[in-house]
């Protein structure tokens, strides 16, 4: 029976199963322009994409779990530097 409870539980814990870098948006509200790469990772964490645009970068932050939904965002680097912030107020 015990067996059986364990199995169980096992199941039901890869269910919920995640991906990306976990993130909360009072965190991310956190980020300001002017922030160098360094600031940035000390708040969020390394990116889970990073995409270049001639001079200028996107980092990126994705979370998806199967039972919470997903978390997306996005910031703009510009010489080393945040350059754009998204608007998270309305993000929980």
């Amino acid at each position: 029976m015990a067996k059986l409870a364990a199995i169980a539980l096992l199941l039901m814990l890869a269910g919920c199963a995640s991906a990306g870098r976990s993130f909360e948006w009072d965190t991310a509200r956190q980020v300001k322009v002017g922030m160098t790469e360094a600031e940035l990772i000390a708040v969020m964490g390394k990116p889970n994409v990073v995409n270049s645009h001639g001079e200028s970068q996107t980092w990126v932050w994705v979370y998806v779990h199967s039972l919470t939904g997903s978390r997306r965002v996005s910031f703009g680097l510009k010489d080393g530097k945040v350059a754009s912030v998204p608007n998270l107020s309305t993000f929980q």
